[in-house]
């Protein structure tokens, strides 16, 4: 029974994270981003803001689903790993063995997550109660996570790992911009993530008790889906 909960835990992780760390390969890390600049005047990267806008809704639809902050870390690890099939789609004077704007995606998705499992857990069970609690602990998160990622690219990773970040700043100039982006959005979709996640938990629910074996293969076919055409998009990118 131990080792079934376990798998199923698993592919429910590898499941959630390859939805957000695929979204963000073909898009924010991806496809955009070469054509950030002319969106944004203010140089907001890409990088980050997987974390923010797919990370912030899926980790809040799996966190209400299965109720587990701790889930919230592997989720953004495998995301983190996914953010790879982004080089494909990178300009050609970013691609480098460095590949500074892939180790700034990894970097947010962890940290995204980590600080999103710590603050939920410490609100775990005032999450239910109104959604002011919810809103709070996506600005929260996103606070906490914000000063993490631009302490690790900064002081981190720009240095002595990878000489063209290029996104690495002082932290106070990073928080009047990304980190208040990163703050607004996390306060919007994590409680938009958490609402929907309640609705798919019914519906998730009914759909178990009649056939237990549901989950296992909806979790293995969106595991599937992800990768093959994010391999498509790898090979269509290179």
């Amino acid at each position: 029974m131990k080792r079934e909960q376990m798998l199923q835990t698993t592919l429910t992780i590898v499941a959630f994270g390859c939805i957000w760390g695929f979204l963000e390969a073909i898009t924010f890390g991806g496809l955009l981003h070469s054509h950030w600049g002319t969106l944004f005047p203010y140089h907001l990267c890409p990088c980050f803001m997987m974390a923010a806008v797919f990370g912030s809704f899926v980790m809040g639809l799996a966190l209400a689903i299965y109720r587990s902050p701790s889930m919230l870390v592997g989720i953004g690890l495998v995301a983190a790993v996914f953010c790879f099939l982004a080089v494909p789609f990178l300009p050609i004077p970013v691609r480098s063995t460095a590949y500074g704007p892939v180790v700034a995606s990894v970097t947010a998705a962890i940290m995204g997550s980590l600080s999103l499992a710590l603050v939920t857990s410490l609100l775990r069970k005032r999450l239910d109660k109104n959604i002011p609690v919810r809103i709070g602990a996506g600005a929260l998160s996103a606070i906490l996570a914000s000063t993490l990622f631009i302490l690790a690219t900064a002081y981190g990773l720009d240095k002595p790992i990878c000489f063209d970040l290029g996104y690495a700043r002082p932290l106070p100039d990073f928080l009047s911009i990304g980190g208040v982006v990163w703050i607004a959005t996390a306060a919007i979709l994590f409680p938009l993530g958490y609402l929907t996640g309640a609705k798919v938990k019914s519906w998730l629910t009914s759909k178990v008790e009649r056939r237990p074996s549901f989950s296992y293969v909806g979790s293995v076919a969106t595991i599937a889906l992800c990768c093959g055409v994010g391999v498509v998009a790898f090979i269509v990118g290179l």
